[in-house]
């Protein structure tokens, strides 16, 4: 127990237990949660990645990426740096893919566990009811719920298919998140929950869009990634290779700023593209220089850090680690 002499703390300890800490304890707990890397782009508007403990909302289009960007971050969770963390996956919407599990850089299929309905749709309470189980039973685990938007209650999976009510999952989501508020942070776990931008139909504000859901997992979330819009990213053949995703930062559990962007570059087949962030973080912090179609690394001493093409300065990274950790350590540096 927190040691605070107070009559009145010792009567509610032998009622409640030991609830009590101290402001220090707390602090002493909370600065030592881990960071964990997403990729160099958006670690950067992030201020170092996601922090432990904390819960993340990937809002965005179809199609935008954020799978690959979860799948991404699970991939880095399970490396030995970042605690080697059990992965639970959310197939709510039933649509996880051979392609998006080969195609992230990385990762380790066997060590996720993907949660499916057996037979038929599985209620959305039943979804959460697993995942409140999982995180209470398993620290330092990652949960990625994909998505939010395609989660139905049972009630209404029991009626015909009509609009003619007000849909029951915002109360849900609410009931879940604050059953687990107290739980993710204490377990060390992390809960990323993908979800889809709607119509604005309230009438209010502004917005065309705004994210399913409700508010109350908004106001849970340590992490905010809005995916505000992306591009295709073509070879010099002029085929597409890959997507460029820019996204629009909320908030951040790593001390981001809310309203920093990023933007991270998707490789088909790969995932996320380190090397390409790593360049263009590169010339922007004038670690890496160009003139005309000839870049230079000016943390290479030498004539072995020149390079004619982009291409050739990424297959060089590539094949020398040593080099590409050099690069993204000279930016960590600099923020």
């Amino acid at each position: 127990m927190a040691k605070i002499n107070d009559e009145v703390v010792t009567q509610i300890v032998k009622k409640y237990g030991d609830v009590f800490r101290t402001g220090e304890v707390v602090f002493e707990e909370t600065k030592n949660l881990q960071v964990i890397p997403v990729s160099p782009a958006i670690d950067v508007a992030l201020g170092g990645g996601i922090k432990e403990g904390s819960w993340v909302i990937l809002t965005g289009d179809p199609k935008t990426g954020k799978t690959t960007t979860a799948l991404q971050f699970a991939s880095n969770c399970q490396k030995e740096e970042h605690g080697k963390r059990k992965i639970l996956f959310i197939n709510a919407e039933g649509r996880l893919k051979s392609m998006n599990l080969e195609g992230v850089h990385g990762l380790n299929r066997e060590e996720i566990l993907v949660v499916d309905s057996a037979e038929g749709p599985m209620p959305a309470e039943d979804y959460l009811n697993i995942v409140v189980k999982y995180v209470t039973q398993q620290p330092n685990c990652v949960v990625i719920i994909d998505s939010i938007s395609s989660l139905i209650p049972s009630k209404e999976l029991s009626e015909d298919v009509e609009a003619q009510f007000r849909p029951g999952l915002p109360k849900i989501l609410s009931i879940f998140t604050k059953k687990l508020a107290n739980i993710v942070p204490k377990q060390r776990a992390i809960v990323i929950m993908i979800n889809h931008f709607i119509a604005n139909t309230s009438g209010m504000g502004m917005k065309r869009k705004i994210p399913d859901g409700g508010v109350k997992i908004r106001y849970q979330a340590d992490t905010l990634l809005e995916v505000a819009y992306t591009k295709k990213w073509e070879a010099s053949s002029g085929n597409q290779i890959g997507q460029l995703v820019h996204w629009r930062v909320g908030c951040s559990s790593a001390g981001g700023f809310p309203g920093g962007e990023a933007q991270s570059w998707l490789r088909y087949g790969h995932g996320l593209d380190y090397t390409q962030e790593l360049i263009n973080l590169g010339y922007e912090f004038g670690l890496i220089s160009k003139s005309g179609s000839w870049y230079r690394c000016e943390f290479i001493e030498g004539d072995d850090g020149k390079f004619q093409g982009q291409q050739k300065l990424a297959q060089f990274l590539e094949d020398n680690p040593k080099h590409l950790n050099k690069l993204n350590e000279k930016i960590k540096e600099m923020l």
